[in-house]
């Protein structure tokens, strides 16, 4: 997994955020157990002295400090044992005061030894769930959302299985896709006529694998080919475009979608080749979306581009009638 920097940073200052919270929260609850039972901030001032007694025992010199050692840990135990016994009056458990940490693990550091804890690893994978909503509907476009019965069970004459058949088996391999999620995963190529699930499909790969905290790029080919534009011809934000590319080719997924909309120019065709060899060569996974069949991508793009594309890719294909007229009639049966 490779972490971005800058969301890594993010995930540690919301750490630092919930951790003063935490702080300040605990601090409301001692005022105001304070102002109800004034006994407890007196047994809090003596407690907080008895660290300073027991070494001023320990370094009195020519005294055994055992003894005095014993009385003042004796003295500790019955003072934390009436501070519990008033809170209990008050209807709070014994331990309502006491500092613990959000994280056992790392203690609010955020650290476990050199490695970074899992604390901040579910903030990162939060952080990043929010960024890709920016550009993905993951709210509303997930597996559990998945709706089977709006493609047909009726068998395609070519084919010999339906579409919902189809979807079925595309739904369980997105599935395991998404669960084992990791470096050396495959690229998936979905095939298909608009309006099938592929963009949805891939919505609910990227919710699945931004929530294991991977990083996720998603953008059509248009404006992919606009950011590498921008940073050769100098036509626009050139720093925008650059950080774009260099999510296009750093994030542990990319998803490029409706892959065949674009120009077909030479530089949009020797763009996008550079990416996909890019992260090709990295071992970084992909999933390209395509209304083109396989047999016409040799003729939209050259043939480095299509043997890449089917030969590097894994296929899914989708058929069946487009989904979206089908959501507004009743679900097929």
């Amino acid at each position: 997994m490779a972490y971005d920097k800058k969301i890594l940073a993010a995930a540690r200052r919301a750490l630092e955020r919930d951790r003063a919270a935490h702080t300040e929260e605990l601090e409301a609850r001692r005022r105001d157990v304070y102002a109800r039972q004034p006994r407890i901030r007196a047994i809090d001032r003596e407690l907080s002295t008895t660290a300073a007694a027991v070494l001023q025992a320990a370094l009195r010199a020519g005294d055994d400090p055992s003894v005095a050692i014993a009385c003042l840990r004796d003295r500790n135990l019955a003072l934390q044992d009436e501070r519990a016994a008033l809170l209990r009056e008050l209807g709070l458990p014994g331990d309502y005061l006491t500092a613990a940490p959000l994280c056992p693990k790392c203690g609010d550091t955020g650290y476990q030894g050199s490695a970074t804890c899992g604390c901040v690893k579910e903030r990162y994978a939060r952080l990043l769930r929010e960024q890709l909503s920016v550009t993905l509907p993951v709210r509303d476009q997930n597996f559990a959302a998945f709706r089977l019965n709006l493609y047909s069970s009726r068998p395609d004459g070519r084919l010999g299985l339906s579409p919902r058949e189809n979807m079925e088996d595309n739904l369980f391999r997105c599935k395991e896709y998404a669960k084992k999620f990791g470096t050396g995963s495959p690229n998936l190529l979905f095939t298909g006529s608009t309006g099938l699930g592929k963009t949805f499909l891939s919505t609910c790969i990227a919710d699945a694998v931004s929530a294991r905290g991977f990083s996720v790029a998603y953008d059509t080919a248009i404006n992919i080919v606009a950011a590498y534009e921008t940073i050769k011809f100098g036509s626009g934000d050139g720093q925008a475009a650059a950080e774009r590319a260099a999510r296009y080719e750093r994030a542990d997924l990319l998803i490029i979608d409706d892959m065949g909309t674009e120009m077909g120019t030479a530089f949009t065709v020797s763009a996008l080749y550079n990416l996909v060899n890019i992260r090709l060569m990295a071992g970084r996974p992909m999933i390209i979306n395509t209304n083109l069949p396989p047999e016409a991508l040799g003729e939209k793009y050259s043939p480095a581009v299509a043997s890449r594309l089917l030969g590097e890719f894994e296929a899914l294909r989708f058929f069946g009638d487009d989904i979206r007229m089908n959501k507004a009639r009743k679900p097929l049966p």
